[in-house]
């Protein structure tokens, strides 16, 4: 099998998993490497994520499946996924596919990682009040 157009690279945050993509998020290439990365993460308990897009050079539809497909996996398994770095083609492409909405999307990674602790926060707060 040749070796796929996109390369992943895994960093963490605390609990917080920094997947920086770059290449291209392809039909059977891109996104099938990612979503096995995903599945791999989701075995090692690892299920909130930041994925940085800025490297990704094209994507196309199945690449956006495959996004949404694991973030429904994720919160499944309890966690979610953030989008970083979005550029205007890959925003474009989600917005036509009326996907925008089930992300959250930054432009600041610190302030992505941040929003899982407040989502946690809020959580807490909604909880049994008595």
């Amino acid at each position: 099998m040749a070796e796929s157009k996109l390369t992943i690279e895994e960093r963490h945050a605390g609990d917080v998993t920094v997947l920086v993509l770059t290449g291209q998020m392809l039909l059977d290439d891109g996104d099938l490497a990612f979503g096995k990365r995903i599945s791999d993460l989701i075995d090692r308990g690892c299920a909130k994520i930041v994925l940085d897009l800025g490297g990704v050079t094209y994507i196309d539809s199945s690449g956006v499946g495959m996004i949404v497909f694991q973030l429904k996996t994720l919160k499944q398994k309890g966690g979610d996924m953030k989008l970083l770095h979005l550029n205007r083609r890959a925003e474009s492409l989600f917005g036509m596919l009326k996907l925008l909405m089930m992300f959250d999307r930054f432009e600041d990674e610190a302030a992505a990682v941040r929003s899982f602790g407040w989502a946690a926060d809020r959580d807490r707060r909604a909880g049994p009040s008595g």
